[in-house]
């Protein structure tokens, strides 16, 4: 009798770990494809309520072409015109992108660079407020730069 029990209680113990085993699984499956077809229907809707927004065209003077000059620092007696371009990267925080960029606007020089109040140099590269960029530095780095060369 002791035997029957013993087996009795071991194969109770395995059938029922076997159904929990079972019922987590379609749980767990059911549940993640009823959140991805949740997650569908949503985008659908979506969708179409995009296709039902009317966006009017933007009207744009003809006469008139967008006007984007580059800033360009006025000569100073520490950059005169025909200084060679600086490595303007050597500045941390400015990479290849943003020096192109200073380039483009006329910034050529550590004294360019220098020159420069924060908010413009921000405006040139494109920094966003998000961005952990600072102008300031830079400005200080390259009035360094510039003392250096200069001494």
């Amino acid at each position: 009798m002791t035997k029957t029990k013993g087996s009795n209680f071991w194969l109770g113990f395995w059938l029922g770990a076997a159904l929990c085993a079972l019922i987590w699984y379609w749980q767990k499956s059911t549940s993640a494809d009823e959140g991805a077809l949740n997650l569908l229907d949503e985008l659908a809707n979506v969708q179409a309520k995009l296709h039902h927004i009317e966006v009017p065209p933007v009207a744009r003077p003809i006469a008139e072409p967008p006007t984007a000059s580059p800033v360009t620092p006025a000569p100073t007696a520490t950059s005169p015109v025909s200084a060679a371009p600086d490595d303007l990267t050597l500045i941390h925080g400015i990479g290849p992108v943003y020096a192109r960029r200073l380039q483009e606007a006329g910034i050529h020089t550590f004294a360019d660079l220098a020159a420069l109040a924060p908010e413009k140099i921000a405006e040139i590269v494109g920094l966003r407020e998000w961005q952990a960029a600072s102008p300031l530095e830079w400005i200080a780095d390259a009035q360094a730069r510039a003392s250096a060369q200069a001494s």
